[in-house]
């Protein structure tokens, strides 16, 4: 019998978990009888264990031993609420998936004092209660492009990095477990003002490698963990109090600086050694990778001085009053990002007077529209994480007043930023005019804004770009011409802008770091020149030239201990072939490899590492 809580296996005849002391048998909620795996009423007092098939209804009275066939009837229905497009995603993909091992991020939530509110309450009410508590789960679970893998009664196991893998697969679920929290304080508020009492989760995460198993029709997927994946995970959510959210020591390192932490400390949970853990309270905003690095320090840039004089060249242009688009293109951890760092620095180090805002796009934020747009205009306009309406307004009538001309635009840009237009008739429009007068509105600020200074627009990521976003900048590219403003946008290989050719766009497409680049920037990483030819053969093998990757390949084999330092120099102390892939790049990996389809995955030939992990970046 498996226990729905830590996930052990237990002898059928147990009654509480080896691991972690939970109660094995389900009991009906109506009468607190003892209830026989499959059965569908309390033979007690005839309640109903299972609630009938109703298509997009979340099934919530269900024994909680998930290992009955009432569990695995519960889970067929799984499909039934899942968002197409993730049950295309999984079901496409599942053959090529089985057996394979991949680095995910394994959620659990778990309400706090349930046992008083089902004490406390009609059984109805409490169905009511916990029906809107899952909805509110699956709904951010599904935003993320995570999936649930278990209900368990008055909780949920949901999965991020498997089946669907994503290179930030830790943050998403982070992301999720926020937006849970957020969501269920809102709803435990008005539980509160009507039933006096509230309503609070525990969740606990944890990042580490599992085996893909079957994946059936129902979207049930059976895995198994490698290591102590998933009970690490539930020791977080055991330890962690009610309303927060707890990460191990592994899923840390890979969300840190992205969001704000606090140090648990080492705590010994129930049934386990003592683990590092947590707690989580609030994101850094809209980070990427790069200006996490930057706080870490970054390493000196490498062979692009071609690209970077370019640019140069390009905003001399744009200086004397030719607008420029640049294209900037090329593979996951190329260098985008770093390339536009370094131009920036070079013009602050020019003391060039020049605007420079930044739009991101994100790989959950593509329900978003115009994010990346939004993001600008918080920044131009210096709004701050904690502003609320009233500094909001006051900011943007200060910014447009002072630059002149903008008044009629003032309502639209405001109700882009969500706080009142000032204009009652904004949000009686039409969509389709309200959008194109926000489109007017902030090209107007652009325009005037580059007239009176020079203006540099970013766009980053395009490949995750919304669909309001791409229309906007269809609209926008000719505006350029003829004012101060160079518009840069950056994407990977694969995306395709729709925005044409014209005499005045430029693209950069940067390849991979040629073999002396790659031994340099080693070097600096090492900071020596000296090191083992084996060193050399294995970076040109499992780095291939991606700049991201030399970086985190020589970091991992300094912190393994793969590579000490000895005479200026380093020797090998252990064999590189039996290094995992660093947990950095895993899923950047394992995101291009699931983008080549399930008969790509399966003819690539790629070198493993000893725990399977493909190496090659493909």
């Amino acid at each position: 019998m498996r226990c729905a809580q830590c996930q052990a296996d237990n002898l059928a005849g147990n009654r509480f978990c080896e691991q972690c002391g939970t109660p094995l048998e389900a009991r009906c909620s109506q009468c607190n009888t003892p209830i026989r795996p499959g059965a569908r009423f309390c033979g007690t007092c005839g309640h109903r264990l299972v609630e009938p098939e109703t298509q997009g209804q979340l099934p919530i009275s269900q024994p909680l031993n998930t290992s009955s066939s009432a569990g695995t009837d519960y889970h067929s229905r799984l499909v039934s609420y899942t968002p197409k497009h993730l049950t295309e995603k999984v079901l496409t993909s599942r053959s090529a998936l089985e057996g394979e091992r991949r680095q995910v991020t394994v959620l659990f939530a778990d309400t706090a004092g349930f046992t008083t509110l089902a004490e406390k309450l009609d059984p109805e009410d409490v169905h009511h209660i916990l029906d809107r508590c899952f909805e509110l789960i699956t709904a951010a679970v599904h935003r993320f492009e995570g999936t649930i893998n278990q209900y368990t009664g008055d909780g949920v196991m949901a999965l991020f990095g498997a089946p669907i893998a994503h290179e930030d697969g830790p943050r998403r679920a982070v992301h999720a477990a926020l937006a849970i929290q957020q969501g269920l304080r809102e709803l435990s508020e008005e539980i509160e003002r009507q039933r006096g009492f509230a309503l609070q989760m525990r969740i606990g995460l944890n990042t580490g490698l599992v085996v893909v198993g079957k994946i059936g029709d129902d979207l049930r997927m059976d895995y198994t963990a490698v290591g102590d994946t998933t009970n690490v995970a539930a020791r977080m959510q055991q330890l962690a109090r009610p309303g927060s959210v707890v990460v191990s020591e592994a899923n840390h390192k890979l969300i840190e600086g992205f969001f704000e932490s606090v140090d648990l400390g080492e705590l010994q949970p129930k049934g386990h050694s003592p683990v590092r853990a947590f707690e989580v309270l609030r994101p850094r905003g809209h980070r990427a990778r790069l200006d996490v690095a930057v706080e870490r320090g970054l390493t000196p840039l490498i062979g692009r001085e071609h690209e970077l004089a370019t640019l140069l060249d390009l905003f001399r242009v744009v200086k004397a009053g030719r607008g420029q688009v640049v294209l900037v293109t090329g593979e996951a951890g190329i260098g985008k990002s770093r390339l536009l760092l370094e131009f920036r620095r070079a013009l602050a180090q020019a003391k060039e007077e020049v605007t420079w805002l930044e739009g991101r796009c994100i790989s959950f934020g593509q329900s978003i529209p115009l994010l990346p747009l939004i993001d600008q205009l918080r920044e131009n306009f210096r709004i701050e994480e904690f502003d609320g309406e009233p500094e909001i307004v006051a900011k943007v009538e200060h910014g447009m007043r002072r630059l002149g001309g903008l008044e009629t635009h003032i309502p639209y840009i405001r109700y882009l930023l969500s706080v009142d237009p000032g204009d009652p008739t904004i949000s009686a429009m039409e969509p389709l005019v309200r959008r194109k007068r926000i489109f007017e509105a902030v090209q107007a600020l652009s325009l005037r804004g580059a007239r009176l200074r020079p203006l540099v627009l970013v766009y980053e990521d395009l490949h995750w770009i919304d669909t309001s976003t791409e229309e906007y900048l269809g609209s926008f590219v000719d505006s350029v011409v003829g004012v101060p403003l160079m518009l840069i946008m950056t994407y990977r290989v694969g995306y395709n802008p729709p925005f044409g050719s014209r005499s005045f766009f430029t693209t950069l497409n940067l390849h991979s770091l040629s073999e002396a680049e790659t031994l340099t920037m080693a070097g600096r990483v090492l900071g020596t020149d000296q090191f083992p030819p084996e060193l050399t053969t294995a970076l040109m093998e499992k780095a291939e030239g991606v700049p991201l990757f030399v970086e985190e390949v020589t970091k991992t084999l300094l912190d393994l201990g793969v590579l000490r330092r000895e005479d200026g120099g380093y020797r090998l102390v252990n064999g590189i072939a039996e290094v995992n892939v660093p947990d950095t790049i895993q899923g950047i990996i394992m995101a291009r490899l699931d983008r080549l389809g399930e008969d790509g995955k399966r003819t690539v030939n790629w070198p493993q590492s000893s725990d399977g992990s493909s190496w090659c970046v493909c």
